[in-house]
């Protein structure tokens, strides 16, 4: 069994464990936070970010690895990382569900390796992967969500990140890690968390804390209107074929009936996102990135609250799976 996915499934020890940054590698920006303390107690001890010179990475791919390792060890250099858990961007993974038939790790992990190649374009031995539970449904088979990463992709990114002094200790696929940052640990509602960014806007549906679904669509708050619509018309539009979807592949006891919004310009896009289902009894509101952190009302942390949508990413990963 790969070692990568043998410490998803078999975590270390407590005292084999280290405090980690998150770090989150976008198409524009790297960002990180580091948190101390531990529950619903912890702190921010320290973030950062950094603008990547425009070009350097392109829908999740580096195209200039140069100028991102160069970005990564001034990044390093001034931030001082020594752990770091790492994004995977959306479309660098690929995530199907499957049924398996036991709640047995390590046969759930032989039935998704036996399977693997029926649902992604990679063998076994050319990827790394991990797996979710999700919620059981009465009288339903036991299904698991799985998240597949090019094994090349995460040695690229090991060997880049290294170079520049970090230890990557992990790496999560992005719309976990958002998941992890907004949603309640013990939700057990179905949600829709979109994520905009600059240039393409992420939408994921989560099954209690389990990321069911993930779609990217090409629109964000740099995108100009398209045939007289705007952004936030056209991400509405994609919730509602979203919606209509799962609604239509899902048990009707997960229809999607809230939308947490993240990312750049969340809360301007709140309104006209929101108002085509308010007759639909959908509710639509801003995530709160710290929620699983800490209580601000008794901590006031140093990122302001707009700006935090923004780190919801690297929020996520740093705090413990």
């Amino acid at each position: 069994m790969h070692s990568s996915v043998f410490f998803k499934l078999f975590p270390p020890p407590k005292f084999m464990l280290m405090r980690h940054s998150g770090l989150h590698i976008s198409d524009h920006t790297i960002r990180f936070i580091e948190y101390s303390g531990s529950g619903r107690s912890m702190r921010i001890s320290r973030f950062g970010s950094l603008d990547l010179p425009p070009g350097t990475i392109e829908g999740g791919e580096a195209r200039d690895e140069k100028a991102l390792s160069a970005a990564l060890a001034e990044f390093d250099k001034k931030n001082d990382l020594s752990y770091v858990k790492v994004s995977v961007p959306e479309e660098k993974a690929y995530l199907f569900q499957i049924e398996v038939p036991s709640t047995d790790v390590r046969t759930i992990a032989q039935n998704i390796e036996f399977k693997l190649e029926e649902n992604v374009p990679l063998t076994a031995s050319d990827a790394v992967f991990y797996f979710d539970l999700l919620p059981l449904e009465p009288g339903s088979p036991i299904r698991a969500s799985v998240s597949v990463v090019s094994r090349a992709y995460i040695e690229k990114m090991m060997g880049i990140l290294r170079g520049c002094g970090m230890s990557p200790v992990a790496f999560e696929v992005l719309p976990k890690a958002v998941a992890r940052s907004v949603i309640h640990p013990h939700s057990t509602i179905t949600t829709m968390i979109v994520y905009i960014m600059k240039k393409k806007t992420g939408i994921y549906i989560v099954m209690g804390n389990v990321v069911g679904f993930s779609s990217t669509i090409p629109y964000g708050t740099d995108t100009p209107p398209v045939d007289g619509a705007d952004t936030a018309s056209m991400i509405s539009k994609e919730i509602g074929r979203v919606r209509a979807f799962w609604a239509s592949h899902a048990p009707s006891s997960s229809e999607v009936k809230e939308v947490i919004l993240v990312g750049a310009k969340a809360s301007e896009y709140r309104e006209p996102i929101r108002d085509p289902f308010a007759s639909e009894g959908v509710s639509v509101s801003v995530g709160d990135v710290w929620s699983n952190a800490f209580d601000i009302n008794k901590y006031i942390p140093p990122i302001a609250q707009a700006d935090s949508l923004d780190y919801v990413v690297a929020a996520g990963l740093a705090m413990d799976a």
